[in-house]
């Protein structure tokens, strides 16, 4: 005879639902071209598909041949000689140095500044690498060790590159007036056009005030307003509100721009 054997419940919480799983999206997420036009009309979603891709070469590249058609442009159309010499009358520095001088070396100088000014408008695709990798460093330390938020190196770049597109427009713009103008040379390139207040006022005037004006600039807030959200919107934890991810940033160039005018008051 088989007796029924006695069975142990379960422990209870065999019986308990599991936990249900965190939604992750299923999707592709944006192409390059959908990254890069947002960045214009909707630059939130490129900054929230960075976490997903942070890929940042294609807008380095695309920024990089603005820029240097930029600059082949600007070394046919401008006198670099004319140009240095310009400079020069800005910075009673420089024309210290070249009163000292012989009229041969001081002819040898500005030779020299000119070549160096026009391998420099060759290079400019450089520079932006070199400058990007600078501010994303930066301004990731800001946001890492400051702001709490967690944002790895190559999210830092991919925002950088992402929120200087707006530089392409300026590019086309000096590119456009450079062709269009009937003397290139009456152009300062230090301070093109009228996107600040200092474009209004004497170079050669009060120099702290045109420097700091000259960074009140359209181009710039809108760098400043897309890099403080980009730093945002791509932390991992996300500790760090979109308003004051622009504030943040917005003090990190207000300091830059208050040195750099301390700067024009000794040089």
């Amino acid at each position: 005879m088989n007796f029924p054997t006695s069975q142990t419940p379960p422990p209870p919480q065999m019986y308990s639902s599991p936990e249900p799983a965190i939604a992750t999206p299923n999707g592709p997420g944006l192409t390059e071209p959908q990254r890069l036009v947002n960045t214009f009309i909707a630059p939130s979603k490129t900054f929230e598909d960075i976490r997903r891709n942070a890929s940042w070469w294609v807008p380095w590249l695309i920024s990089a041949i603005f820029a240097l058609g930029f600059g082949i442009t600007a070394v046919q159309k401008i006198d670099m000689t004319r140009f240095v010499q310009q400079q020069i009358e800005k910075s009673p520095s420089a024309q210290a140095r070249l009163e000292r001088a012989t009229p041969a070396q001081r002819e040898q100088g500005i030779a020299l500044q000119a070549t160096i000014t026009k391998v420099t408008f060759y290079v400019l695709p450089l520079f932006t690498l070199i400058g990007g990798l600078v501010i994303a460093a930066v301004l990731m330390a800001i946001f890492n060790f400051i702001m709490g938020a967690e944002v790895p190196f190559a999210r830092a770049m991919a925002v950088t590159f992402y929120a200087f597109l707006p530089g392409i427009l300026k590019s086309i713009l000096l590119g456009v007036s450079l062709f269009a103008i009937s003397d290139p040379n009456s152009i300062d390139l230090t301070n093109p056009m009228p996107t600040n207040p200092a474009f209004f006022l004497d170079p050669l005037g009060n120099k702290f005030l045109y420097t700091l004006l000259s960074y009140v600039d359209l181009f710039a807030i809108w760098y400043v307003v897309l890099l403080g959200m980009g730093f945002a919107l791509a932390s991992s934890n996300r500790k760090v509100s979109v308003s004051s991810g622009i504030t943040t940033v917005f003090i990190a160039y207000g300091i830059w721009a208050f040195g750099a005018a301390c700067f024009k008051l000794i040089f």
